[in-house]
């Protein structure tokens, strides 16, 4: 059972530290306070509003980090409620996706001529993708409370 604190309190130390790094670079860009071709348009746009969804993200992990450090039950919640916005909002961005790419490519929409896919490839959808396939891996072992531990 420590084996999996600690792995938890790694996992959202480094997803905590991910988000706020690159949120904080995409409000910075964003903000005009980066140049515009710091790191491609296409992994980092300059986006405000995505950006600050990041680092809310990063904020709730980190937060779970401390929590558990300090041998706390609720650091687990701080890490599962990360990895619910973290997934929900990689779902919003594919949703953006998905509807670009019908726009584009099977609507022959005004103002898609010249998408790719690339244009949409945000943070907030890899990085969502990235937490899905890590829930995935770890649904059986993410659980609120461990069997015949008191409440």
């Amino acid at each position: 059972m420590e084996n999996k604190k600690k792995t938890l309190t790694y996992f959202t130390l480094l997803w905590g530290i991910t988000y706020l790094v690159i949120g904080g670079l995409q409000i910075l860009k964003g903000a005009g306070l980066l140049p515009e071709n710091f790191i491609t348009a296409n992994l980092l746009p300059p986006e405000l509003a995505g950006g600050l969804v990041l680092v809310v993200i990063g904020a709730v992990y980190l937060y779970g980090t401390v929590e558990l450090s300090n041998g706390s039950l609720e650091g687990r919640a701080y890490a599962y409620v990360g990895i619910v916005l973290s997934m929900l909002f990689g779902a919003l961005y594919s949703l953006n996706f998905i509807a670009d790419l019908i726009n584009a490519w099977v609507l022959f929409a005004e103002g898609f001529e010249e998408w790719t896919p690339l244009v949409d490839f945000k943070p907030a959808l890899y990085l969502g993708l990235i937490s899905f396939v890590i829930y995935m891996g770890w649904e059986n072992k993410f659980k609120l409370q461990e069997r015949g531990e008191p409440r």
